[in-house]
């Protein structure tokens, strides 16, 4: 019989045995069992590959964690630190495919998971370099290390400068559910021996975007959870790799106190996409979290995308009972003791929750009947934008990290008491880092008490986020807006719009080349500007004094080329 020693528990015991070929998921999953049945305190891999045989990707979870305390999960690492052992997801191929969590943690605290590669075979994504455009067809040898898979649609494209292995200054060939429309025209077929690694695509309009030795990259998909931790209380996660990901690498969910370091979404080979749609979502969290030594490269949309949810009232019971309801996606538990602020123009209301309790609308609205210590104000009505303080960060710490290559934004924040220091940006499509809230998509809070320090930001921005471009973005998206849009910043002179002000934002030591726009910032309050350096920026500050309260711009050097 196998023994905890030292409640210390070797997979291996338990018949996972890595580069043998065989499906480990039941034997990883005995181990698991075991070790909450003796409370062992760690599980451990050793180096290599440990092979996961799903089956449908889109039903079934490869390793589920549920309720397990104080466990830390351990991989093994190289001779310079790096991870060793592999998590590979092999599934029934299909495009479209939202996948299941490769490893899912369910409400356990004190949970360590440290020296993981995640990966799938085949990866979900691919990638090559145009070989032929006549207008009307583009041909691609696929590079080694990809999947060749006819039929395969082009989610997600994406095109590549070869000789810097960098994203080209353009729009994405492909975004997601826009090629649903026209499926026919957006698959690729292989062209003769697949041994030849060589696809063609018939599209026109993909044609006229790309050239001959341009680099292309797409994804199979655009959803899906990979690596999932729901309600889990002081969280870690350390040298954590993720090589391909279908949807999402990483998603951290109405958890409390969660540290990172080393965490990477790398390609490897000469993959140029690593293809997850997000690096890193946290969503609903809440306590401190810190990401240290980050490092992104090739994600599709976001790099790390930080947020809560707004709620708005739908019915008001008396002074201190209300119903608020949510536009989408899940919810999460409000806890009493736990604060609710109600916007009326420039100032917010904050009332403590006496009582919370999940009410679904007639039109199956997720929402929850709160009742409140103090008076609800007599303002709030139906249009009151609601922060919810329990699926808010209360400390968030992004430092030593680096973000290249990323189609989306490297940065999105919608939260109060955030750090961004001493990382590097380079070649995010997006504004690389966006402080703001998505009203319109109902994700919040409206940002507070926000520091951006000792960043380098380089070829940043060419496709606006929110109205923002550049470097770094300071603005909340309007109610009417929608997600992304390619019209103009505001205009002098233009009708100030109504969104509740971003406020205490210190801008300082950052320095930002070859990018078109430098900071951008629009309705804010007590924001400082000050000691950046803008080198080879057409437009270093866009801060106009109408729309930015008791801005203070300062001792900022601007060198352009002549």
């Amino acid at each position: 019989m196998v023994q905890a020693q030292d409640k210390v528990v070797q997979v291996a015991d338990f018949g996972a045995v890595p580069n043998d070929g065989r499906c480990d998921m039941a034997a990883i999953k005995r181990a698991l069992d075991y070790v909450k049945t003796v409370k062992a305190g760690e599980l451990i891999f050793d180096a290599g590959t440990y092979d996961l045989f799903v089956g449908d990707a889109g039903k079934n979870i490869a390793i589920d964690i549920q309720s397990l305390d104080g466990f830390t999960m351990t991989g093994a690492t190289d001779a310079q630190g790096q991870p060793a052992t592999t998590l590979l997801r092999h599934y029934e191929f299909r495009n479209s495919l939202s996948a299941r969590p490769i490893l899912h943690v369910d409400k356990s605290a004190n949970f360590r998971l440290q020296n993981f590669i995640f990966d799938n075979n085949p990866r979900y994504s691919t990638a090559g370099e145009v070989i032929a455009n006549d207008g009307q067809t583009i041909t691609v040898k696929i590079f080694e290390g990809n999947p060749v898979i006819d039929g395969v649609v082009f989610y997600t494209g994406n095109a590549w400068d070869m000789s810097t292995k960098t994203l080209k200054k353009q729009p994405s060939l492909t975004y997601g559910s826009d090629v649903d429309k026209k499926k026919e025209e957006m698959t690729w077929r292989v062209v003769g021996d697949p041994a030849d690694r060589t696809m063609k695509l018939n599209s026109a309009a993909i044609a006229s975007k790309v050239v001959v030795g341009d680099g292309i990259s797409w994804s199979f998909s655009w959803d899906g959870r990979q690596v999932v931790f729901d309600m889990c209380k002081d969280l870690f996660v350390e040298n954590v790799w993720t090589y391909n990901a279908i949807g999402f690498a990483m998603e951290a969910r109405a958890c409390e106190n969660i540290t990172a370091r080393k965490v990477k979404v790398i390609a490897p080979e000469n993959q140029l996409l690593v293809s997850p749609r997000d690096g890193w979502k946290l969503f609903a969290n809440r306590g401190n979290v810190l990401m240290d030594e980050i490092y992104m490269e090739g994600v599709r949309w976001d790099g790390q995308n930080v947020h809560g949810s707004f709620m708005w009232p739908h019915e008001i019971f008396n002074k201190k009972t209300i119903w608020l309801k949510k536009k989408r996606g899940v919810t999460y538990p409000i806890q009493i003791g736990s604060k609710i602020g109600f916007w009326e123009g420039d100032t917010e209301t904050v009332l403590t929750v006496e009582k919370a309790e999940h009410k679904m609308t007639e039109k199956k609205e997720r929402g929850f009947l709160l009742t409140f210590k103090e008076d609800i104000p007599d303002f709030v009505n139906e249009e009151t934008l609601c922060q919810v303080y329990a699926w808010n960060i209360d400390n968030y710490v992004l430092s030593n990290s680096t973000f290249r290559n990323i189609a989306g934004t490297a940065n999105l924040i919608r939260n109060t008491n955030v750090t961004i220091k001493n990382n590097t940006f380079d070649h995010i499509m997006y504004t690389a880092v966006v402080i703001g809230a998505a009203i319109r998509q109902g994700e919040g809070l409206v940002p507070k008490d926000v520091r951006i320090e000792n960043n380098t930001i380089s070829h940043s921005g060419w496709v606006p986020r929110f109205k923002t471009r550049g470097a770094i973005g300071v603005r909340n998206q309007r109610i009417n807006e929608a997600p992304d849009t390619v019209e103009p910043l505001r205009k002098h002179g233009e009708e100030r719009k109504s969104s509740p002000p971003i406020q205490n934002v210190y801008i300082a030591g950052n320095t930002v080349t070859d990018c078109e726009y430098g900071i951008v910032a629009d309705e804010t309050k007590e924001l400082v500007i000050e000691k950046n350096k803008f080198i080879n920026v057409k437009n270093a500050l866009d801060v106009h004094p109408d729309y930015n309260d008791g801005a203070r711009i300062a001792d900022n050097e601007i060198r352009n080329k002549e």
